[in-house]
C-alpha cells in the first residue's frame, strides 16, 4: 500500500514539474516569441536545469505539442459541458450558452499571446502545423460526435456540421485577432451578436438549402 501510495506521489510530482515548464514556456513564447525562446530562457523561469527539461520534453516542439493537448483538453471540456448541458434544447441553444465562457477565455491577453505566436509559427513550421492541426482535429470530432448525440438540425448531415462547427471556431480565432487591436464591442454587445450569429449559423438556411 505505501509503495502505491509513493507511487502515486511521484506521478504527481512529475506531472507538477511537467506543468511548471509548460507555465514557463508559455509565458516565454508570449514575452519573447518562439524563436526568441531556447530551452535555457525555459529552464531559467522554470528554475530548473535544461537537463531537468530534457526529461521531460525532447525538445522546444515536444513543448509546443503538450501546450496544444492542454488547449485541445480544455476545447474537449466544452464539448462535454455542451452534451451535458442539463437545460437542454437545440445543439445552437447549447453552443449560445457556451458563449459567455468562451469569450472570456478567447480574450484573455495571456490565451490569446500565446495562441497568435502559436498559430504564426504553425505558418512557418510544418511540424508545429501538424500538431496544431492535429489537436485542431480532435476538438471538431469531439464537438461533431457530441453534436451527434444532441441531434443535428433538421436537413444538416454531418459533413455541413463539421464545416458549420469550424466556421465557429474561426469566428472566435477572429475575434482574438480583432481584440489585439482593442478593437471590439463592450463584452455585452459582443455576445448578443455573437449567439445570434451562431444561432444562424448553425442552425439557420444559409439559401443553399
Amino acid at each position: 500500500m505505501a509503495k502505491a501510495a509513493d507511487t502515486l506521489t511521484s506521478m504527481d510530482k512529475a506531472e507538477a514539474r511537467r506543468q511548471q515548464v509548460l507555465e514557463a514556456a508559455s509565458m516565454c513564447f508570449r514575452k519573447n516569441g518562439f524563436h526568441g525562446t531556447s530551452i535555457a530562457r525555459i529552464s531559467d523561469v522554470a528554475k530548473m536545469s535544461p537537463g531537468h527539461i530534457y526529461h521531460y520534453f525532447a525538445n522546444k516542439d515536444a513543448i509546443v505539442e503538450a501546450i496544444a493537448k492542454r488547449e485541445e483538453h480544455d476545447l474537449s471540456q466544452l464539448a462535454r459541458k455542451l452534451e451535458a448541458d442539463e437545460v437542454g434544447g437545440s445543439i445552437a441553444d447549447r453552443l449560445m450558452r457556451l458563449v459567455d465562457d468562451s469569450v472570456d477565455k478567447f480574450l484573455d491577453p495571456e490565451h490569446v499571446q500565446l495562441h497568435l505566436e502559436l498559430a504564426a509559427e504553425g505558418a512557418r513550421n510544418p511540424h508545429v502545423n501538424r500538431i496544431l492541426r492535429q489537436s485542431d482535429a480532435v476538438v471538431v470530432r469531439q464537438f461533431l460526435a457530441a453534436a451527434d448525440r444532441v441531434g443535428l438540425p433538421d436537413g444538416v448531415d454531418r459533413a455541413e456540421m463539421k464545416a458549420r462547427m469550424m466556421m465557429v471556431s474561426v469566428i472566435f480565432n477572429g475575434l482574438m485577432v480583432r481584440a489585439t487591436t482593442g478593437q471590439i464591442p463592450d463584452r455585452k454587445t459582443l455576445i448578443r451578436l455573437l449567439k445570434g450569429v451562431i444561432k444562424v449559423l448553425v442552425e439557420g438556411n444559409d439559401g443553399n438549402r
